[in-house]
């Protein structure tokens, strides 16, 4: 063996394209790190091996991931199976890769439904879609008391926007709250008719589960129509496409994210929060979003447990990553042993202050207390 063959089917057209092409380059860039060390060890054979990739456009479309992770397995032969971007398209490709017995790395797909299929040949690094906005209820209920009603839009066609929504409403009322779901059809280009309604409710407190695309159109409707809250949080706020878009208009708005920056983590193996955004604005002249760090991450994951196995073997690896919980620069790792779902991972939430993202809960990381009731949402010129 010359070189260690990586796979992945990822989406650089399509729907999902924006976060795909950024964990696409987060991945290359790891690969082009590794290979610069000299490779990855393997104890068996005493020396490293550099990695090739192999992969291939799937369009964000679900049957066509389906056909290509089939090649790469079958006709690549790779070695390790890096899975795609999107919830949805995780899902297709999963029953593939437990078919062959073939582990999918998995750093684009957090709906919950992923981990209830009975799947045993997935590890997953993310923080699953059911917590994406239980930390924002958690802050909320510390700082208001009185803050006692939640509205959700989510899709009502999405596995991803669900798990978010339910995992948001089950807490929510947990802590006391009522919560209220407003459900859309991907895509929807007018809320207005839901978003009359909401104003009707008056909720203290917004959420937003669904694509990026769709929660950046939902808070510029929202900017448009008036509506307010003491607190609006959105899946998409926390990429830079959403202060990209709306500008000013981004301030106050809060969202969760897998990965920032400034978390302040010691790591047990590879480089630093600090050292990985130094690395990726060398290399492509712009910031990481949190989906490069996903893409960096879970080569940085594969190699130490390829390193720990001393092995390629996929049955050796599933079980080494069993037993094994560790610390990278995108934070704790720790998986279900019978699910591959990520567990041990935590998300911040982050707002818009004067332009700026800032972490604002849990307190041990936050940057800043966060901007609370949310400034008027109404537009200037009104």
């Amino acid at each position: 063996m010359q070189n260690i063959r990586f796979g992945v089917s990822i989406s650089l057209s399509g729907r999902y394209s924006a976060q795909g092409k950024e964990s696409f380059e987060g991945l290359t860039l790891w690969i082009k790190d590794v290979n610069q060390s000299g490779g990855i060890l393997i104890k068996k054979s005493g020396k490293k091996l550099p990695v090739n990739l192999i992969y291939y456009d799937d369009g964000s479309s679900v049957e066509t991931c389906k056909i290509l992770v089939d090649r790469l397995i079958v006709k690549d032969k790779v070695d390790v199976l890096i899975g795609p971007y999107s919830s949805g398209l995780t899902l297709g490709a999963a029953p593939i890769a437990e078919k062959y017995k073939k582990i999918l790395w998995n750093h684009g797909g957090s709906s919950d439904e992923i981990f209830e299929k009975g799947f045993t040949y997935i590890v997953s690094t993310i923080t699953p879609a059911s917590r994406y906005l239980t930390g924002v209820i958690d802050m909320l209920k510390s700082i208001d008391g009185r803050a006692k009603k939640i509205a959700i839009f989510h899709a009502q066609d999405s596995g991803f926007s669900a798990s978010v929504a339910d995992g948001a409403k089950r807490h929510g009322e947990e802590r006391g709250f009522q919560v209220i779901e407003f459900r859309y059809k991907s895509g929807e280009n007018n809320f207005s008719p839901l978003l009359q309604k909401v104003k009707e409710e008056n909720p203290d407190v917004i959420f937003c589960a669904g694509r990026a695309d769709d929660d950046i159109n939902l808070a510029g409707q929202m900017i448009e129509h008036w509506v307010s809250a003491k607190a609006i949080a959105l899946v998409a706020a926390a990429i830079k496409d959403f202060k990209g878009i709306l500008g000013k208009k981004s301030e106050g708005f809060l969202g969760p994210s897998q990965w920032e920056r400034e978390i302040k983590i010691t790591p047990d193996f590879g480089p630093t929060p600090e050292e990985f955004f130094k690395r990726f604005i060398e290399t492509y002249s712009k910031e990481p979003d949190y989906p490069a760090a996903q893409g960096y991450n879970i080569g940085v994951i594969i190699q130490r447990f390829i390193e720990q196995a001393g092995t390629l073997n996929d049955k050796n690896l599933r079980e080494a990553v069993n037993k094994i919980s560790l610390k990278t620069f995108y934070g704790d790792f720790k998986i279900d042993t019978a699910t591959g779902k990520q567990v041990g991972h935590k998300m911040v939430i982050v707002q818009w202050q004067s332009g700026n993202k800032v972490i604002v809960y849990p307190d041990e990381v936050a940057e800043s207390d966060p901007i609370y009731p949310m400034l008027n949402t109404r537009p200037s010129g009104f």
